[in-house]
């Protein structure tokens, strides 16, 4: 009698302390394309950059390996940003380094693209080197990490340099986004 009741009480007991680590963890996060428009780009050294964000979504119905259509983080694997890096002028060498286009995919649960810079790296003669330069950043807080590799050029060693940057949403596209093109049926057709 009383084995039963220690085991019943040790049950109990281990229920209540599961639940309270369940509920104390934090918050689940839910991965979503961020909302489409313009923001600014901030990174120390950098000023006057504006990112154009545009999503462009599959549907993810008729696919019999997701059961739930509805979950954030199916629906943002099947999206892909379309991010335009602008200056209000192409005057400086600096500024034309800024303007560039690419495709951020979900990687590790971050917003990540690679532009490679045929002339982005300055040379100590003067000249100019490749460099490739990598963008990752949480949909929820606008922030992440830039991050430049080179490599042996110009006479330098290889290297690579991270710093964090930060968006902020400074106002919506330039014309309306049409998040889902292509039209889904039930078995994925799509037209």
């Amino acid at each position: 009698m009383i084995r039963r009741r220690l085991a019943a009480g040790a049950g109990i007991f281990s229920v209540v302390v599961l639940g309270f680590a369940l509920e104390s963890g934090d918050p689940a996060r839910a991965v979503a394309p961020p909302a489409d428009g313009m923001y600014s780009f901030n990174q120390a050294g950098v000023s006057g950059v504006t990112w154009q964000v545009t999503a462009l979504c599959d549907q993810v119905n008729g696919s019999r390996y997701y059961k739930d259509y509805s979950n954030p983080d199916i629906m943002a694997d099947f999206c892909a940003l379309n991010v335009v890096s602008s200056t209000d002028e192409r005057i400086s060498r600096q500024d034309k380094l800024q303007n560039y286009s690419g495709r951020a995919r979900l990687v590790s649960g971050l917003w990540t693209f690679k532009v490679d810079i045929a002339d982005g790296l300055s040379c100590p003669n003067g000249g100019t080197g490749a460099s490739t330069e990598t963008f990752a950043f949480d949909n929820e807080t606008m922030a992440g990490t830039h991050t430049s590799l080179h490599g042996a050029v110009c006479g330098l060693q290889p290297a690579m340099s991270k710093q964090p940057f930060s968006l902020q949403l400074s106002g919506p596209p330039p014309s309306p986004i049409q998040r889902y093109p292509l039209q889904c049926n039930d078995i994925a057709i799509c037209y």
